[in-house]
């Protein structure tokens, strides 16, 4: 990835991560970590890789940010101050989790 998408990504990650500690009132996020972003090559998607606290809340806190995106996207707008914001897929970090139980078992 070249300086600018990592920049922007970097500052995307930092956002996102703190609207979900700030102002995202939802209880199925509560325990949400934003783990990472990538960019696709034209900065027109952006895959927001997250993980959970508590395990089997996956599937319920992908629902509750899907949900949340278009009041995330408007906050993203405010400050970052750019004329346009990428698509946000939220994806579950897997390898983030199949880590964890690598570690779990050492």
């Amino acid at each position: 990835m070249d300086v600018k998408r990592l920049r922007f990504a970097k500052q995307l990650k930092e956002e996102i991560a703190k609207l979900l500690l700030t102002e995202i009132k939802d209880p199925r996020i509560e325990g949400a970590v934003i783990t990472g972003i990538e960019l696709s090559q034209d900065m027109s998607i952006a895959k927001v890789y997250f993980t959970t606290l508590e395990e089997g809340k996956e599937e319920e806190a992908k629902r509750a940010l899907e949900h949340a995106e278009g009041f995330i996207i408007r906050n993203l707008m405010k400050t970052l101050k750019v004329k346009r914001l990428p698509r946000l897929q939220f994806l579950f970090d897997k390898e983030l989790k199949n880590m964890e139980k690598i570690w779990e078992r050492l």
